[in-house]
């Protein structure tokens, strides 16, 4: 058996129950420094409470002609979007950013410049996001690569006094299910990135949403301080993801298709495929969560980031769906990005 014979979902799941069969995994138990694993493997960061707090830890490689070509996204926009795919899971979580650090692997003639510039649009996402670059390892490969590995921290406390996070696995039966921004752009750009069309200003919107996305970390914290307990960010397709959130949950969902918010640029650039991009389509880093309506209303009235219910948490035998206006089940097809049985990106 192959790696492509079972894909990445599966993959995680037998790593995971290796783990487990070995004990090293034990969610609950507290060590002799009073550290306690909360989450482990399954949600977008691990999390635990310390002494000094409860903590999250991230981490995410993108990998050149994989996740990127570096005459596509410059050196600059690389390094932006290494931090960013990790802020986003932090913010995900309800946390905000502490500490990183960034290992390389170098081809040996890459210019140092460009590392320059790479290193100067990681420090500008630290910058407006917050959180510091403390160290790393550059090591010799054939394939150039850049890992983050971040901790977060979250500065709220839920009812039982430890650190308020938010997760996949606790949305509830009637919560509704929102998203924020738009969703299909970044596919949008990543495809007209492949097929070599130069973006203009009709499509600068597609090109930024893929190229630099924003980590919804101000939404984060608004969830969390409301009382919001479920969210995940969307970076695998919106149906996928709801998908591994439901089932985390132990719950179903109906998403309304006319409730998805789409920009007018990705409808005009693809009046056939924009339902699709918005449903299917990676790396959107936008969040996806469940709440009751008072939560939700709390992050569109504290946030200028655009805030829309596309659905609501249902009972898990109806399953997780995509109905038309009338009512109708839209079949989705695809239904999220997979990186063994998909073809490979290169954004």
């Amino acid at each position: 058996m192959l790696v492509s014979d079972i894909g990445e979902f599966q993959l995680i799941e037998l790593l995971t129950e290796t783990l487990d069969q070995e004990a090293v995994l034990l969610p609950g138990e507290a060590d002799a420094d009073g550290n306690r694993l909360r989450l482990d493997i399954g949600d977008d960061a691990a999390a635990w409470d310390s002494p000094a707090g409860t903590r999250v830890f991230t981490t995410d490689t993108m990998v050149e002609g994989g996740h990127f070509v570096l005459d596509q996204i410059g050196w600059h926009g690389l390094g932006w979007k290494a931090m960013v795919v990790n802020l986003s899971d932090i913010a995900a979580m309800g946390c905000l950013p502490t500490y990183s650090i960034v290992t390389l692997g170098l081809r040996d003639e890459l210019p140092v410049d460009g590392l320059v510039q790479m290193y100067r649009g990681i420090a500008e996402a630290c910058h407006g996001f917050g959180g510091q670059v403390v160290g790393g390892d550059i090591v010799r490969s054939p394939v150039f690569f850049v890992t983050v590995a971040m901790e977060g921290a979250t500065m709220a406390q839920d009812e039982t006094g430890q650190g308020a996070l938010l997760t996949r696995g606790a949305a509830k039966i009637g919560d509704l299910v929102a998203v924020t921004g738009t969703l299909g752009d970044s596919a949008g750009g990543f495809r007209i990135a492949s097929a070599g069309t130069p973006f203009d200003n009709s499509t600068s919107r597609l090109r930024g949403a893929h190229f630099r996305p924003t980590p919804r970390l101000a939404v984060g914290q608004t969830l969390v301080n409301a009382g919001g307990k479920a969210a995940m960010d969307i970076s695998d397709g919106l149906m996928g993801d709801l998908q591994k959130f439901c089932q985390a949950s132990g719950v179903g969902a109906v998403v309304h298709a006319d409730s998805v918010p789409v920009s007018d640029e990705l409808i005009q650039k693809f009046p056939d495929d924009w339902l699709s991009l918005a449903l299917t389509g990676g790396e959107d880093y936008e969040l996806l969560f469940a709440a009751t309506e008072k939560v939700v209303e709390e992050a569109r009235q504290t946030t200028d980031v655009p805030v829309t219910i596309i659905g609501k948490i249902v009972d898990s035998a109806e399953g997780v769906l995509v109905i038309d206006e009338a009512g109708s089940p839209i079949d989705v097809g695809h239904a999220g990005w997979d990186h063994f049985k998909n073809v490979k990106r290169q954004t």
